[in-house]
């Protein structure tokens, strides 16, 4: 039987927080630069020493966990987020629940951000979100036990009322746990710190989709291969039952991996590697064509430089990674000021000084070059971030698609055209509460919920998917096989004739293209009023809703009431619902060649200058209303303002040839003048010389 998570928490953890307690005279410091050679014993999940004939998983928090700080390890800013007492920091990127089958793109956070939901709200439990989202997560802290039980207590209080009362809410079944099999999601160590190339993320990856938690870090590090999957065993199943114990997975280790006295060799490093980085800070661009080419885009400009991503973002034994952006005030206290953009290239001042006993402020960390920013005044440094015109990808006169390896799985090796769900754009240039443009990445919610208060409740999606397959009828692709129909071959022939339907579609002419895209777009919006139509009223009858919608691209849709397998859009107030959710980004960082307003002033300062005037369109499963929004709306900048802020500086340049030529003139007027004078003197004599 494999420890339930609280357990994983409640005896383990009790064992470290002993440790820790003496932590300063129990645990034993190398305090060198180099590397500690790592021959360990490896522990299991309870606690037992592991040898080459077991067949337990080894256990990250009882093996590193010996000498490590664990307990505050696992509330560092990669293991806190289901930690109802973590900070919310600067909103980053929130986990987005895709479900192609129902056009899903949901972005949920347990931190309070702007334009997220709570999982919690929706009726998804911490075991689906780690099961869903654990693969991109190098391990989960929970809420201490008694937390995590009076939550149970209270959801299903909760239901009990709703089932009574009839209320309509959409929970009507206990939240999924599984902890009891699965095992706790522990932080795993060595996914940053093993040597590059010796952790296998894609095999952690698929023991997590396998439910196989406890077993992803022994995985991970390939000390054995695991027969079983948690996935095969029932709900209702009791962990105690000896069919139930010999259907859970094992570990065949790998005996060369074990030396004579029993220990293993961890091969690790203190400062993780880019690559352990990049399993989930990876930014694919894609543009018209398709996901584009690595070859034609320059890495960040520090990477190029030879840094690493940890040069900056650092962190101490409490894992609170510094993110790097300005006005950062890092949970250890510590100042991190000069590891921003600003304060490592141009220095910052101290808050106190106290400050300067543990991190000087000067310019120059990492040997950072000064930039002189020329002819730029000091208003653009109170407007602007530093990333507005050097970080992401360069814009264009319209936002484009991106992929990242967090919302689109990158680093498993599949097939991807770059039109996978979710879809985020980028970049977009809005301001965050420092009142300063950022370049963000965004993308608009699409989900199904019913109307409560006024506003959209977000369904469960696990329950919507199982409600609606009979009403929607979709097998793997909502916007495939709904909203892109393939024609059939008879209504080809009536569009193309006989033989070009024939060709294949790369062979049709721009016309013929034309007209199947028209009847396919078409035939689309019809098979998606229909179906949609039924699947809320399928959810309606079920969940006892009074109004079910399905929320895309600023858009809500509902039933409509004078029409059968038809829908209306609902005019309500919901900005979380219809509104781009952003999140700022800073990588790639652009070298000062390609930095906006390297050109010039009037690179930004025109009417078409794009960190303005570039645009963005609301986007996902199906387009909104294509109705292009500018940046400059949403900065809230004033279009009037701007336009006669770019009038005077389009004759900018005249204006300084206008100058100049006046001030030419006047100065050979002068020397003239001038000249003239001296002649005079000297062409009339003074009296005394005369005389």
């Amino acid at each position: 039987m494999i420890t339930t998570a609280r357990g994983l928490l409640s005896l383990p953890l009790a064992l470290l927080a002993g440790l820790s307690t003496a932590a300063d005279v129990s645990r034993h410091y190398s305090h060198s630069d180099a590397r500690y050679v790592h021959h360990i014993d490896l522990y299991d999940i309870d606690n037992r020493k592991i040898t080459a004939e077991s067949t337990r998983p080894y256990s990250p928090l009882n093996t590193c966990g010996r000498c490590h700080d664990y307990e505050t390890i696992a509330h560092g800013w990669h293991f806190n987020a289901f930690l109802p007492e973590s900070e919310a920091g600067r909103r980053g990127e929130p986990w987005i629940w895709t479900d192609p089958r129902t056009a899903t793109q949901l972005p949920l956070s347990y931190r309070p951000w702007d334009h997220t939901y709570d999982p919690q709200q929706v009726g998804l439990s911490r075991w689906q979100m780690a099961h869903h989202f654990g693969g991109r997560v190098p391990g989960i802290t929970l809420p201490a036990a008694e937390q995590a039980e009076a939550e149970d207590e209270q959801a299903e209080d909760g239901q009990q009322a709703e089932q009574e009362d009839s209320a309509g809410d959409a929970e009507t079944e206990p939240p999924v746990d599984r902890w009891k099999f699965s095992g706790d999601l522990q932080v795993d160590c060595m996914i940053c710190h093993a040597v590059s190339g010796a952790y296998d993320f894609n095999q952690r990856r698929e023991q997590i989709e396998d439910e196989n938690f406890a077993w992803a870090p022994t995985a991970g590090l390939r000390l054995g291969s695991i027969d079983g999957s948690v996935s095969r065993i029932k709900d209702d199943a009791d962990p105690e039952d000896e069919s139930v114990q010999e259907k859970m997975p094992t570990v065949q280790y790998d005996a060369r991996r074990f030396g004579p006295d029993g220990t293993v060799f961890m091969d690790l490093v203190r400062k993780p590697s880019n690559n352990a980085c990049y399993q989930c800070h990876s930014t694919r661009t894609v543009g018209d064509d398709g996901i584009e080419q690595r070859w034609i885009h320059d890495q960040d400009v520090h990477l190029r430089a030879g840094m690493q991503c940890v040069d900056c973002h650092r962190n101490g034994i409490d894992h609170h990674i510094v993110r790097g952006f300005e006005g950062e005030e890092n949970p250890s206290g510590q100042a991190v000021s000069t590891l921003s953009c600003q304060g490592c290239h141009l220095g910052d001042e101290p808050a106190d000084a106290d400050e300067l006993v543990a991190f000087d402020v000067r310019a120059g960390r990492m040997g950072a070059p000064l930039p002189l920013h020329r002819g730029l005044p000091p208003i653009h440094f109170e407007k602007l971030s530093c990333t507005a015109c050097h970080g992401g990808p360069a814009p264009r006169g319209e936002a484009l698609r991106v992929m990242t390896s967090l919302a689109h799985g990158l680093g498993a090796a599949e097939h991807r055209s770059g039109k996978e769900l979710p879809a985020i754009l980028a970049p977009i240039y809005t301001k965050l509460d420092d009142g300063k443009i950022h370049p963000h990445k965004g993308m608009w919610p699409a989900f199904w919920g019913h109307v409560q208060d006024g506003r959209v409740q977000p369904l469960n999606p696990e329950t919507v998917h199982s409600l609606t397959r009979r009403s929607l009828r979709v097998r793997k692709d909502f916007v495939q096989e709904i909203l892109q129909p393939k024609p059939k071959s008879s209504k080809l022939k009536e569009l193309l004739g006989e033989e070009r339907a024939k060709l294949d579609e790369q062979e049709w002419t721009e016309e013929e293209a034309a007209k199947v895209a028209a009847h396919v777009e078409t035939e689309g919006l019809a098979e998606f009023e229909e179906k949609v139509a039924g699947a809320l009223e399928t959810l309606e009858e079920e969940l006892d809703l009074e109004q079910a919608v399905y929320v895309a691209s600023g858009i809500i849709y509902a039933r409509s009431e004078d029409e059968e397998d038809a829908l209306q859009q609902l005019s309500l107030e919901d900005p979380q619902a219809t509104e781009v959710a952003t999140w700022p980004m800073a990588h790639n960082v652009r070298p000062a060649g390609w930095s906006l307003g390297a050109k010039g002033c009037v690179e930004c300062h025109r009417d078409d200058g794009l960190v303005f005037a570039s645009t963005i369109t609301a986007d996902g499963p199906l387009r909104g209303d294509d109705q292009p929004i500018a940046m400059a709306d949403l900065q809230g900048i004033d279009a009037d303002q701007r336009l006669a802020w770019n009038q005077l500086f389009g004759g900018r340049s005249s204006f300084k040839y206008v100058v100049g030529g006046s001030l030419g003139i006047l100065l050979a007027i002068l020397l003239i003048g001038l000249g003239a004078l001296a002649a005079g003197r000297s062409s009339h004599p003074s009296t005394s010389q005369t005389a």
